[in-house]
């Protein structure tokens, strides 16, 4: 008879040697394993970096732990995660309006303006103070293409407070996007009158200025906005343009190189 010998086993095996197959016994378990994991886990406070959760108090009301854990969610990019946490709380009892108001955030942020009208128009019939909120529905309206409603919210805004600088910035902008540049001027004017070193009232008013043909004042306007945020190089495009069209090519030619510089910044 043919005698084989495993060549795998360490040490002599007579059993193989007359030519009986332990194959099937390979591979079995010869005992458990240490388990090395806690020796290598660290201690989570000895990890640097920024905390990433706080746990509260135990005497924190339930609407307040869903805005903060909320925002830590949101901060740490976990949108929907965020979304979850605030329905859920949704479904037990209603948001308070600043919970409201980041869940209108979060929903546009994922293409759902619907739905974020629908939670700023609830947060601004349970606010304490519902014109800032107002405002924001007005904003968002007149992004997603609704302008005539947008410009509705940000006149009632501007009955309501007339003090209130947002509200006539944004109504300014939304008359700019419907063309009528004269009464967003106007607007804006009430607007940097009432905070004037707002660079966006600057830029958006030097928009509605060329609109209306007034390029030298709207070149001063817009000369404004580049020095109050300077790493923003929509000012110094719309300037070179401006330039361009008062003929001041040389001029026209470093305001576009400007531009550039910023945008790669």
């Amino acid at each position: 008879m043919r005698r084989l010998r495993n060549h795998r086993a360490p040490d002599p095996d007579p059993i193989a040697a007359e030519g009986f197959d332990r194959s099937e016994l390979e591979g079995d378990a010869i005992g458990p394993v240490a388990d090395e994991i806690p020796w290598l886990r660290p201690f989570g406070a000895d990890i640097p970096g920024p905390v990433l959760w706080d746990s509260g108090t135990e005497d924190e009301p339930e609407a307040a732990r869903a805005l903060r854990e909320a925002r830590a969610l949101a901060a740490l990019g976990s949108r929907l995660d965020a979304v979850l946490l605030l329905r859920r709380t949704q479904a037990e009892h209603p948001l308070d309006p600043e919970s409201g108001v980041l869940l209108a955030h979060l929903l546009e942020q994922g293409g759902d303006a619907e739905g974020a009208l629908a939670e700023l128009s609830a947060a601004i019939a349970t606010a304490a103070d519902p014109l800032p909120i107002l405002v924001k529905r007005g904003e968002l309206l007149a992004r997603v293409g609704q302008p005539a409603e947008a410009e509705r919210d940000l006149r009632d805004a501007v009955r309501q407070r007339p003090t209130f600088a947002g509200a006539h910035f944004h109504l300014g902008v939304t008359l700019l996007r419907r063309g009528r540049a004269s009464e967003a001027a106007d607007a804006l004017r009430e607007a940097l009158r009432l905070a004037p070193d707002d660079p966006e009232g600057h830029y958006h008013l030097g928009e509605a200025l060329e609109a209306k043909g007034e390029l030298a004042a709207a070149l001063d306007t817009l000369e404004r906005a580049a020095r109050l945020l300077p790493g923003d190089g929509r000012a110094f495009k719309l300037m070179g343009r401006l330039l361009d069209r008062l003929g001041r090519t040389d001029e026209a030619m470093v305001m576009h190189r400007r531009a550039r510089e910023a945008s790669i910044r």
